[in-house]
């Protein structure tokens, strides 16, 4: 017994032994023989280039938020595709670009002129959030005419106050009306001048009242004050219905009807009177209410990449004498001769119209 169970044992051995060597010398020819039949797969190798990130309407500034970056298979390089967010940014959007498209250069403009759309070229210069105003402009307030497209001012507002009754909301003094029953009974009523009443004046039967009397109308009080601190100039005289500036152009001067015509015809050089400036919605309403109110707007100009911001309080005259010590003269027993009552302000040859001849 113990003999055949040995035996036994031998033959599985044997039986295990061979199934093992079977295995190891046919599997790795099998497996060879099964791939052989089966095709690699290619490694694909991309490249960044410029997608939208979120939708942008069609002539709309394209800022570093709007786009972004990812990978793009090198196998397909299309004609046009934008690899650099610096070749986008601070451009604006030909057409409507949707989020995840990839940005052509085709689908990119510099300026309005071949944005499709309605938009003027004016309108597209705006940054978001301001509006473009017009304001007069004349050589005293224009820096000499020495302001440019593209320029940045501060805008300098100067305009009068004067006190009025706040009942009539008019000028004051007011008039005064006395009335009063004469010896007749009749009631009489007397026009007075407005004054002030002289209080330390005695009364008596004959004299009941003193009263100041202003031998000359109200003088208004000036103020200067800084309205604007940075506004953008988007064009120096006239914009044509596109919004494309209209540089300034000699006019030729006819010649009066009966007249024989010049041998050179005579050209007068028309200079701007308008700028077209960019501004927050609140300066605008700003502006508009002091141009409605007669006052004047004064233009001066910054240099350029400067942001600074002034704290600036508003200029009268007390504050003009007291800040730049100027002290009031005094009454004197002489005076120059001829008589001076306003300052002498000099004709420039510029005042005058250029004629080009």
């Amino acid at each position: 017994m113990r003999r055949r169970m040995i035996l036994i044992m031998a033959l599985l051995i044997f039986v295990v032994a061979g199934v093992v060597y079977i295995v190891f010398q046919y599997l790795p020819s099998i497996s060879s023989s099964g791939n052989a039949g089966k095709t690699p797969t290619p490694a694909v190798t991309t490249m960044n280039i410029v997608f939208i990130a979120q939708d942008i309407p069609a002539g709309t500034l394209i800022t570093e938020d709007s786009v972004t970056t990812g990978p793009w298979p090198s196998t397909y390089p299309l004609p046009g595709l934008v690899t650099d967010k610096s070749q986008v940014v601070g451009k604006r959007a030909r057409i409507d670009l949707r989020r995840g498209e990839p940005v052509f250069s085709s689908q990119l403009a510099v300026n309005g002129a071949s944005v499709s759309g309605t938009a003027s070229e004016l309108a597209l210069k705006l940054q978001p959030g301001k509006v473009a105003i017009a304001v007069p402009l004349s050589r005293l307030s224009g820096v000499a005419y020495g302001i440019g497209n593209g320029d940045h001012i501060m805008i300098i507002a100067s305009f009068m106050f004067i006190n009025l009754d706040a009942g009539f909301q008019t000028d004051i003094p007011n008039h005064m009306l006395l009335c009063g029953i004469d010896v007749d009974n009749k009631v009489t009523c007397v026009e007075v001048s407005g004054g002030r009443v002289f209080k330390e004046s005695p009364l008596s039967d004959a004299l009941l009242a003193t009263y100041y009397v202003p031998v000359e109308a109200q003088r208004p009080r000036m103020t200067s004050s800084i309205l604007v601190q940075d506004s953008r100039v988007l064009s120096v005289g006239n914009a044509n219905a596109s919004g494309t500036v209209v540089a300034p152009v000699a006019v030729t001067t006819p010649a009066a009807a009966g007249t024989p015509a010049p041998e050179t015809p005579v050209q007068t050089l028309v200079t701007p009177d308008i700028l077209v400036i960019e501004v927050s919605p609140e300066e605008a309403v700003a502006v508009d209410y002091l141009i409605r109110i007669k006052a004047d707007l004064s233009y001066a100009l910054r240099s350029a990449g400067d942001t600074s911001v002034f704290s600036i309080p508003s200029m009268d005259l007390k504050r003009l004498m007291d800040d730049f010590k100027i002290d009031l003269p005094p009454n004197l027993a002489y005076g120059t001769a001829p008589r001076t009552d306003q300052p002498f302000l000099p004709v420039l040859g510029n005042d005058v119209v250029v004629v080009v001849r």
